[in-house]
Order: structure tokens, then sequence, then C-alpha cells
């Protein structure tokens, strides 16, 4: 009775461990090309029009995938991502000297009429 009992936890034990999943992009990752293997089947993430078959290792350790969209368009089973260094110019990249002289002579003269205005103003009054 016993090595019976024994045999079948021996069964239970070895079928959990045959049942591993393993996926190279570690989940839902639309920007990186992956593949899962389950059972020694292999599913590679492919695009679907402007959409990715994004392959993953569900909950219970099974292969399984979902339909994500990709803004920029999809490409050898990734989401494509816009190169962020041509659209967008950051502040550097502008002439700053000039910039910021521009900017203090523009809050000077702005506080300047700003003070006039009001002087003139008590200069109505008396």
């Amino acid at each position: 009775m016993r090595g019976l009992a024994l045999g079948i936890i021996m069964l239970l034990l070895l079928g959990s461990v045959s049942a591993e999943c393993f996926d190279t992009d570690d989940g839902k990752d639309k920007y990186e090309a992956g593949a899962v293997t389950d059972n020694s089947q292999t599913y590679e993430d492919e695009c679907q029009d402007e959409d990715i078959k994004e392959y993953f290792c569900n909950t219970e350790n099974i292969a399984a995938y979902t339909l994500l969209p990709c803004v920029n368009g999809c490409d050898d089973g990734q989401c494509t991502v816009l190169n962020q260094a041509t659209t967008y110019q950051s502040p550097e990249d502008e002439d700053s000297p000039y910039t910021l002289y521009f900017y203090g002579i523009s809050i000077l003269l702005v506080l300047g009429l700003y003070i006039y205005w009001f002087k003139s103003r008590k200069r109505r009054r008396r």
C-alpha cells in the first residue's frame, strides 16, 4: 500500500515538472520579439496587420496569447518604436545662451512696464 501511494506521488510530481513553459521575452513585452516554448512546442510572437499576437506563459504555466495594438505598426514580431531623438528637440539643442538672454530681457521689460504703469497711476490720483 505504501509503495502504491509513493508511486502515485512520484507520478504527480513528474507530471507537474514536465508541464513547463518558458518565454524568451519574459511575458507580455510587445516591443521585443520573443517565443514561448510549452511541452516542446514553440510559438513565436507575430504581427497581425497593425497588432501583435504576443505569446506568454499564463498563470497555469501554459502557453497563451493576446492581441495587443501597435501604435506605430508591427515588424518582425514586435511593435515598432519611433526614434524619439528625431521627433523631440530638447532645449539644450537650441541656442540656449541667446534664448535665456531673450527671456531675461523680456521679464525685465514686463516688470519695468508694470512698475511704470502703477507709478503713473499714483501720480494721476494726486
